[in-house]
């Protein structure tokens, strides 16, 4: 499978596409939590739930999942094209194409999830992000490894993905955290800004994230539909042949 559409109109059609899924998981939540509207029509409340961002196994999810497979895509293309000019990292785009396969299939099943069950960390109401803590070491090694990769890229590539990390990363840890001390217990059963303030904070982070790896795929897009031009191997002239003056002409010099 190798994606033939130009970078540009990739990043626009996915930033539609989250803009779309956001919107409606709000426009649901608020209406089902904030305003507490919990029967305005049959199957209700499964209809909020499939759309809402915060739940498994429902349209963001999916999404989002889809968004990481598409990620590990491109990023065995960039390894197949960096093999075939005679590059060295081929072997490091490969590996992070498999660990975003990894994190594609973690979305669908939702396995990080056990982290909570794990009991690492003592933090509260933010305990059952255990799951953090196991996935840090892992974050830093992998960052680690790849420094000689980002240095080597073009910087506009190299910016690009320097920032959709931050975004991922950000909200995978950052806002997440700040989630779990903005009511979580509270949603679902006490409508208003009790829940709603969980909700917007959770989204948030599902943005952030979905944001990240939109951002990602667009610097490896670019980076496989614009690769650095390689330089030219140099040819050796061939000797110039001597000129033979023609019978009765003496040859003339010219110096500069």
């Amino acid at each position: 499978m190798r994606l033939d559409l130009p970078a540009s109109r990739l990043l626009r059609v996915l930033l539609w596409s989250v803009a779309a899924i956001h919107l409606l998981s709000l426009g649901f939540t608020i209406v089902y939590h904030g305003f507490g509207v919990y029967d305005l029509i049959p199957y209700w409340g499964r209809i909020v739930k499939f759309f809402y961002v915060d739940k498994e196994q429902n349209l963001p999810t999916w999404f989002s999942s889809g968004l990481l497979f598409l990620a590990a895509l491109l990023l065995w293309q960039l390894g197949g094209a960096d093999r075939a000019s005679g590059g060295r990292f081929h072997r490091h785009w490969r590996v992070l194409a498999a660990v975003f396969t990894g994190l594609s299939l973690d979305e669908f099943s939702q396995f990080h999830e056990l982290g909570a069950q794990a009991d690492v960390l003592d933090a509260g109401r933010a305990s059952y992000l255990s799951w953090l803590v196991l996935a840090a070491p892992l974050v830093l090694v992998l960052a680690l490894s790849y420094l000689r990769l980002l240095l080597a890229l073009p910087p506009r590539v190299r910016w690009l993905m320097l920032g959709a990390a931050a975004l991922f990363l950000g909200g995978a840890a950052g806002i997440e955290v700040l989630g779990a001390y903005t009511g979580r217990e509270n949603i679902g059963f006490t409508p208003g800004w009790a829940s709603m303030r969980y909700v917007l904070a959770a989204s948030a982070e599902e943005l952030c994230e979905m944001l990240g790896v939109v951002l990602f795929i667009y610097a490896a897009a670019l980076h496989l539909q614009h690769p650095p031009s390689t330089p030219a191997t140099p040819t050796r002239p061939s000797p110039r042949r001597p000129t033979v003056p023609k019978e009765g002409r003496a040859p003339s010099y010219r110096y500069r």
